[in-house]
């Protein structure tokens, strides 16, 4: 088979062999998939570039034996200062761990291609945004894998109670607020206008939205919660930051 090219963001590269890596390639037209980058741990390799997660790269990639194998490459966005800080790195490898889970054979592969382009630059170019960059991900992700609904605030059906009109219960498996209870998470209001924001605006406005601690921390705690849900996963790695 000849070598094809495509264009695709490195979310994982992994050891293999002594001197070569797999990389883990999220790309619009073929999904996921792993192409081997032989040799690109030797001093002086000219591969060597292109074996660092993150990357938004153009790949030329040859088949052998059903395999795919690294023939040359080019960096579109390097995304390198998302290595700034402990933070980014977090939320990056989180990210990863997310597309890993959900766009393998998956029809939505493009839309998850799209959502990880921007959500990886806007990491890096935003150190301060780090916690609302993750719920933002979170929700439109879980958005294209179709697990979410919007949220009309004039329904009875999501108030708290009448002496608390600002706040809202939302159930994280999806279905409303009248089911378990044991499903049911406390949000106010902002909250939950963010989540209506991250599930349909725009994709290159999604990482560009504002909120205050109290929000961000509210946000990060329930999309993480509906996240572990839907994926069957627990996801705590924000966790670690905690505990510094």
């Amino acid at each position: 088979m000849d070598p094809f090219n495509c264009r695709g963001l490195i979310i994982r590269s992994s050891e293999y062999k002594d001197k070569d890596r797999l990389l883990s390639v999220l790309s619009a037209d073929r999904g996921l998939i792993t192409i081997c980058a032989k040799g690109v741990a030797k001093p002086g390799s000219s591969f060597g570039c292109f074996s660092m997660p993150y990357m938004l790269c153009d790949f030329v990639v040859s088949v052998s034996h059903g395999y795919y194998y690294l023939k040359d490459a080019s960096i579109i966005e390097s995304n390198s200062k998302i290595m700034d800080s402990l933070e980014q790195m977090t939320v990056a490898a989180h990210i990863s761990s997310c597309l890993m889970d959900c766009t393998l054979q998956t029809e939505n592969a493009r839309e998850a291609y799209e959502l990880a382009v921007y959500a990886y630059y806007n990491l890096a170019n935003n150190r301060d945004k780090y916690l609302l960059i993750y719920s933002a991900f979170n929700w439109r992700l879980l958005t294209v894998a179709g697990f979410t609904v919007q949220y009309d605030l004039s329904e009875p059906a999501y108030r708290a109670s009448a002496d608390k009109p600002n706040r809202y219960l939302i159930d994280i498996s999806g279905s409303g607020s009248e089911h378990n209870k044991n499903f049911n998470r406390l949000l106010e209001e902002p909250s939950v206008k963010a989540l209506n924001y991250f599930s349909t605006c725009d994709l290159k406005r999604l990482f560009t939205s504002s909120a205050d601690k109290k929000t961000e921390k509210e946000l990060k705690d329930f999309t993480t919660d509906y996240l572990s849900m839907h994926f069957e996963k627990n996801y705590d790695s924000l966790a670690v930051l905690g505990n510094l």
